[in-house]
């Protein structure tokens, strides 16, 4: 378990530590269940080695992108610090909305159950820069395609088969640079764990989400949609609320300010956006 992950759940933390949490969560956060947990079809064999394989990895981002979601829930309401580096106050009241039906009290839209996981690019869609990629939004088996460098993303809940102590435990967990990690004091691609990127691709789902505004998408309006550089305090507004990467960093952010104790300064382009998994470019997913 995340070192300060219980510290979380039950909301401690903004009590021990008050001054220095740029946002305070509410109390009694949940986990997901296994209920809502998308279909991983016949691409993730479970007798995969070594451990953790891709099927451990996806496994536990299904639950990671879930706690984004309840932490984000624990805030939202009265978070006056992050939230406006990302979306509009007259939007608040939709996007809170839009977090508690894919969060389900904890447990995860009973739709996402819909969603087939796999590794087959059958699109040839990855590219240079992607992480993962969906369709069938409008349909009750949408898809997801997890791209190969995705799984050097990192992990927030446990992984079966890697101990957090074990001597290569950095490679597998995101973590604060306090502790050993890479997550600094900017806003960055750090951020990006696998669980963000299925939240990102979880946005797209018009039958869960129905936003009133339109359909969450990538790149609105031919703007630049995607890493930190591009959304935080750049995106336009009236953009952001239908932009996906704007929800998956603001849930990040708000997640590692809680976790790292820490109010983060803006993203350095060039450098927070240069992810060498992507080839030192904003991975695209």
């Amino acid at each position: 378990m995340h070192p300060l992950r219980a510290l979380l759940l039950t909301s401690s933390l903004a009590l021990a530590h008050p001054s220095v949490l740029p946002i305070t969560p509410k109390q009694g956060l949940k986990v997901i269940s296994k209920r809502a947990e998308p279909d991983t079809g016949e691409d993730f064999p479970e007798d995969e080695t070594p451990l953790p394989n891709r099927l451990n990895k996806v496994e536990t981002a299904f639950r990671d992108a879930i706690e984004l979601t309840s932490v984000v829930l624990s805030v939202i309401e009265t978070d006056k610090t992050i939230y406006q580096h990302y979306f509009s106050p007259d939007d608040r009241e939709e996007i809170t909305r839009i977090f508690r039906d894919l969060n389900n009290n904890g447990e995860g839209h009973e739709m996402l159950g819909n969603f087939l996981v796999q590794t087959t690019d059958l699109d040839n869609a990855c590219g240079d820069r992607g992480l993962a990629y969906s369709g069938d939004y409008n349909t009750d088996r949408p898809f997801i395609v997890i791209c190969p460098r995705a799984f050097n993303k990192k992990a927030i809940n446990d992984l079966e088969g890697k101990d957090r102590g074990d001597e290569d435990a950095r490679a597998f967990y995101a973590g604060c640079a306090e502790d050993g990690g890479d997550i600094g004091d900017h806003v960055s691609f750090h951020f990006n764990t696998l669980g963000m990127t299925l939240l990102h691709e979880y946005l797209h789902y018009d039958l869960i989400i129905g936003a009133s505004f339109g359909s969450i998408v990538d790149d609105p309006d031919g703007q630049p949609g995607y890493g930190p550089v591009a959304i935080y305090d750049r995106l336009p507004k009236e953009l952001a609320r239908v932009n996906a990467d704007s929800y998956a960093y603001y849930a990040a952010e708000v997640y590692w300010s809680l976790i790292c104790q820490k109010e983060f300064q803006a993203p350095r382009e060039g450098f927070d956006d240069a992810d060498p998994d992507c080839g030192d470019q904003a991975c695209e997913t």
